[in-house]
């Protein structure tokens, strides 16, 4: 009988083998894909750290920037440092929005610049923030000169796109392309001597009276993150 019932043992324990191994498979399987969503969990976690070291680097770097502007400025001026917070979505080389305010002591007509040049002057302001209007934007005038030949003329935005452009020279000025132009002080606004951009082209005006030239910014509108305010002088005595 044992006999008889021998293959039939050995069927089902081949059987029941087969399952187990079936069911090890899974399990096997199971932990590989634990194993693959760890893994991958792992890697987007050490991207995001490695952005986020890389991002703080960047940071610092135009931190110690505008520090090393903030100490080459403070023999004359007081200087508050700020953040970009906001950008005018309809026009963005109109203004900018900036995280300091009333609060902070700033007042209308502000001058405000970053490490590579004027950015624009503020026109308006809350508690906790102000508006700065851009220098790329048409109400942006400002008095310049150009650096060598000390050439007077003004700097306009154009209200679209990133140039700039210097007006009212006369025809024999002595104005060559990618000469430097800086704020020459005129107007009761902006300080003397900030760095404005340089000359890229230079063509007679539509009245034929006078010439113009076409001025490329130093400052990087597309990329304000970080600026200074110039807040007053550092000889203005504040009266109460």
């Amino acid at each position: 009988m044992r006999d008889m019932l021998a293959p039939l043992e050995s069927g089902a324990t081949a059987v029941l083998s087969g399952v187990r191994g079936i069911g090890g498979y899974f399990a096997g399987y199971q932990d590989m894909v634990q194993e693959r969503d760890k893994l991958i969990k792992e890697v987007a976690d050490l991207k995001e750290e490695v952005n986020s070291l890389k991002e703080a680097g960047l940071e610092n770097a135009r931190l110690r920037k505008l520090l090393m502007m903030k100490e080459n400025m403070e023999p004359d001026w007081e200087v508050l440092p700020a953040k970009v917070i906001g950008r005018d979505t309809e026009n963005w080389y109109h203004s900018i929005i900036i995280n300091k305010g009333m609060a902070d002591g700033l007042e209308k007509d502000m001058v405000v610049i970053n490490y590579d040049g004027l950015v624009g002057r503020i026109i308006a302001l809350t508690q906790n923030t102000a508006e700065v209007l851009l220098l790329l934007d048409r109400g942006g005038a400002v008095g310049c000169l150009v650096q060598l030949s000390r050439t007077p003329g003004v700097v306009e935005g154009q209200g679209s796109g990133k140039m700039l452009r210097m007006v009212h020279f006369p025809h024999d000025a002595d104005i060559q392309e990618n000469q430097i132009v800086l704020t020459s002080g005129l107007g009761g606004i902006y300080p003397a001597g900030l760095r404005i951009g340089y000359i890229t082209k230079i063509e007679v005006e539509p009245n034929g009276l006078m010439k113009q030239a076409e001025v490329k910014p130093f400052v990087d509108f597309d990329r304000l993150e970080e600026v200074l305010v110039l807040t007053k002088p550092k000889n203005e005595v504040s009266v109460p």
